[in-house]
């Protein structure tokens, strides 16, 4: 556990919320601030100016005083670790792409970060914390953003825009930076190391041309018609599938056509 006080923990938090009420309409005190948990926390700072970059910077700067304040280490049943609170409604996405094997890692997961970081600074995006990166083995699934040969190494990063209030504006705002701007930075960086999208976060194109690309490039990563002969065979009523994968795959049976 942390060897600092749950009100050290939070005083960076609580602060710049108190600070900020204080120069707005907001009607937030020391006590009500006492009643909120991080995510909480979290989204009422965002609130205040979620597209702003210096804003979101000075929010990204107290959350990470508070994750260091909260650094320590425990050992508990998993059902009672493996749970953390990603706050309130929020848009991410997800990728992943080959990084070399354990033993020699070609620092594709690095160069990316590396490029994401100051494509983020030149282009002026109010990227929230985390952008969060882990690595998996490679996988035997010819269907996994992870598929390689044994022994390989693959990163996942994804990125996120909270959507902090219920303010239907500022929602779309948030909405479309993230799915414009903010995603198709992620997609051309991650173009250049074969990156994939998570399935479980793989979403319709808002375009023509882009629902064209998505296409092609599933269509090269994945044996989609081998995929689809299968769920005919044992789904032959598409039971199992939806409309973003009826749209980016086809249905049980179908067969892709040469463009």
């Amino acid at each position: 556990p942390s060897m600092v006080s749950e009100e050290e923990r939070f005083k960076p938090l609580r602060d710049l919320l108190l600070e900020l009420a204080g120069d707005s309409n907001e009607t937030y005190t020391a006590e009500t601030v006492k009643g909120m948990g991080f995510g909480e926390l979290r989204d009422a700072l965002l609130a205040f100016a979620p597209l702003d970059k210096s804003h979101v910077r000075r929010v990204n700067k107290v959350e990470a005083e508070f994750w260091r304040r909260s650094e320590g280490y425990q050992i508990k049943p998993s059902d009672q670790l493996l749970q953390f609170d990603c706050g309130g409604q929020q848009w991410v996405w997800e990728v992943c792409f080959p990084s070399g094997t354990y033993e020699k890692n070609n620092g594709n997961d690095m160069l990316l970060l590396e490029k994401l970081l100051t494509a983020i600074e030149d282009e002026h995006i109010a990227a929230p914390a985390p952008i969060e990166q882990r690595w998996s083995a490679s996988s035997s699934s010819l269907m996994s953003p992870a598929h390689g040969e044994r022994g390989g190494l693959h990163s996942w990063v994804g990125i996120i825009m909270y959507l902090p209030s219920d303010d239907v504006k500022q929602r779309n705002g948030i909405t479309n930076e993230f799915k414009t701007r903010y995603c198709e930075l992620l997609r051309s960086i991650g173009d250049g190391v074969g990156a994939a999208s998570h399935w479980a976060k793989l979403e319709i194109p808002a375009n023509t041309e882009q629902s064209k690309m998505l296409k092609e490039f599933m269509g090269a990563r994945y044996p989609v018609d081998k995929f689809n002969a299968l769920r005919k065979e044992y789904d032959p009523k598409n039971i199992l599938g939806g409309n973003i994968i009826d749209f980016v795959l086809g249905t049980p049976g179908s067969v892709r056509t040469s463009s």
